[in-house]
C-alpha cells in the first residue's frame, strides 16, 4: 500500500494485501526462534561489502 487510508476505503486488492501482511506478522510473532542483532548486522555488512556468498545467520531459540 502506497498511502495510508481508513480500512473502510481500501479496495479488494488492498484488503487482501493487508490480510496477507497481518497473517505473515502473526506467523513470525509465533516463531520463538530469532537471530541476534550482532549476527544479522555482521551478515548484512558482508553483503554490503559485496560478499554475496556469505552464509546467512541461523535462527535459533534465544
Amino acid at each position: 500500500m502506497s498511502k495510508s487510508a481508513p480500512i473502510a476505503e481500501l479496495d479488494e486488492e488492498q484488503v487482501a494485501e493487508l490480510a496477507a501482511l497481518t497473517a505473515a506478522v502473526a506467523e513470525a510473532d509465533a516463531d520463538l526462534r530469532a537471530v541476534p542483532h550482532e549476527e544479522m548486522r555482521a551478515w548484512l555488512l558482508e553483503l554490503a561489502a559485496g560478499n554475496f556468498d556469505a552464509p546467512p545467520p541461523v535462527a535459533r531459540l534465544l
